[in-house]
């Protein structure tokens, strides 16, 4: 449900794509202060500056006696509220059998209530000039919500009541998994979809982070209500939730914020299970055969590395360097001097568990090889020789220079707060991020390239016409062809 009132405000920074890669995979914990003339407690506002002359604005961060984390940041600039909660579920809380079981149940959760409609509940949000979205993700799920300063009490009660209220109708259950599965049968026809689910499937095997969180057409039809009340009874729960609140606000919502939510009840939660990957041995190549495609998505990489791990800002740099800005080895390469590709990067997609590393890219049908071959070379290159002085000065100009634009507004801000605490990540990654960054010398950035890039056993997956490509791939590596409609 989405309303263009709220657009000149900007509430969906909340989610913009500069927040979530800069600092995507952040956690935290803070201590109590007071903030002058907010009214508010505040976490942030006394602490001095660091050595690298950031601090963070103020905010308030609060435990209810029901576990439920709350993140106050007041924002007395535009006349606004917004609501915001992250839940500790996602598709890797999916049953094998009903993957898409997360997506299912956040897409429902404004689909009718004890109270109303989901005809109605549309209309009441619609006629405050409101914003609601909820969506699933790979390890969480986000309720979000905003409107206008003036409906922050009833923006309040529609937010609480979809969350704590939902009915999950048979008739709202059988409309959204037809929405659902007529978004999978469509992925075979977006190339660069398929590919990067193919991938995951491709390298992660038996493992949660293998499986789409929309699901597949097998398993989002065997989701039943059943299963739908199950999740959410286990999963939405106060104790396993992260609520930020941002906006022009007073001490009175915010104590009316806490009573309300506070009366949701706790319920014991489990971490989420990760299963083993599948072995890498020298170059696996997967041909995901569509025949009349003419040109290629390319997706290639291996097992990456866990958020918590404490090269992570060793690797980002590195990998900066590697594919992960416009000036980087891979472009430079493949782009630049070869013409292979229009576009071609790198990335470390740090998780609860090791997520992955990967270069995604395209080219014609008639390059493939010669890209994958290049690609490669330049990977071998990148772990023997590793970086120079003058690649890591660039890289530390080009992280620094973003990080301003993550946290810019207070809804970056909230967004990457509840990142931090919910990858257990202290507060100190802001703090001492410039800091950290002017720190890292080659030898820290090169013994991190050498323990964690690997250029001799990666999976690649190539989604092409195979009666075109499978002949410049077979030197390559040990090639395997799948079918499109098999990636599932």
């Amino acid at each position: 449900m989405k309303n263009s009132a709220m657009q000149n405000i900007g509430f969906k920074a909340l989610t913009s794509v500069v927040a979530l890669s800069i600092l995507a995979g952040c956690s935290t914990s803070s201590k109590s202060g007071d903030a002058p003339g907010s009214g508010l407690p505040n976490t942030a506002a006394a602490r001095s500056e660091t050595k690298s002359g950031y601090r963070l604005p103020a905010f308030e961060e609060k435990r209810l006696a029901n576990g439920l984390l709350v993140l106050f940041v007041p924002d007395q600039n535009l006349p606004y509220v917004s609501y915001s909660l992250l839940v500790r579920a996602g598709s890797v809380q999916d049953p094998v059998e009903q993957a898409g079981l997360a997506s299912m149940v956040a897409e429902l959760l404004d689909k009718g209530t004890k109270k109303r409609s989901a005809t109605q509940i549309a209309a009441d949000i619609g006629q405050m000039g409101a914003d609601f979205d909820a969506s699933a993700a790979v390890e969480h799920s986000m309720i979000s919500a905003s409107a206008l300063s003036t409906q922050a009490e009833p923006l309040l009660k529609n937010m609480i009541e979809i969350v704590t209220e939902p009915t999950f109708s048979e008739t709202e259950i059988d409309r959204v998994r037809k929405q659902l599965l007529a978004g999978i049968e469509r992925r075979v026809d977006n190339p660069d979809s398929l590919a990067a689910t193919a991938f995951d499937q491709y390298l992660f095997g038996s493992h949660p982070y293998a499986r789409p969180v929309s699901g597949s057409l097998s398993t989002v039809k065997s989701v039943k209500k059943k299963h739908i009340i199950q999740h959410y009874l286990r999963y939405y729960r106060p104790n396993n939730a992260i609520l930020s609140v941002v906006g022009k606000f007073t001490p009175e919502l915010a104590a009316k914020i806490e009573k309300e939510f506070g009366a949701w009840q706790p319920r014991e939660v489990g971490p989420a299970k990760f299963g083993p990957v599948p072995e890498v041995k020298g170059v696996q190549i997967q041909i995901v055969d569509k025949p009349g495609l003419v040109q290629t998505q390319i997706r290639m990489g291996h097992l990456g590395i866990k958020r918590q791990n404490e090269d992570f800002l060793a690797l980002r740099l590195a990998n900066t360097i590697l594919g992960g800005a416009f000036n980087s080895r891979l472009v430079n390469r493949v782009r630049k001097d070869l013409g292979l590709t229009y576009t071609i990067n790198s990335f470390f997609d740090a998780r609860q568990d090791a997520g992955p590393f990967e270069i995604s890219t395209f080219t014609k049908n008639n390059s493939v090889g010669q890209l994958v071959s290049e690609t490669l070379k330049v990977i071998s290159d990148f772990k023997a020789k590793g970086v120079t002085q003058s690649e890591v000065d660039a890289a530390k100009g080009y992280l620094k220079g973003v990080f301003p634009t993550a946290i810019e507004t207070p809804e970056k801000l909230a967004f990457n707060l509840m990142l931090l605490r919910f990858y257990g990540i202290p507060d100190s990654y802001l703090t001492n991020y410039l800091g950290d960054i002017d720190r890292l010398n080659v030898g820290t950035v090169n013994q991190a390239i050498k323990k964690y890039v690997d250029d001799k056993n990666i999976k690649v997956v190539v989604y092409s016409t195979a009666a075109e490509v499978q002949s410049q791939l077979a030197p390559l590596g040990q090639v395997e062809v799948k079918q499109a409609a098999d990636v599932n």
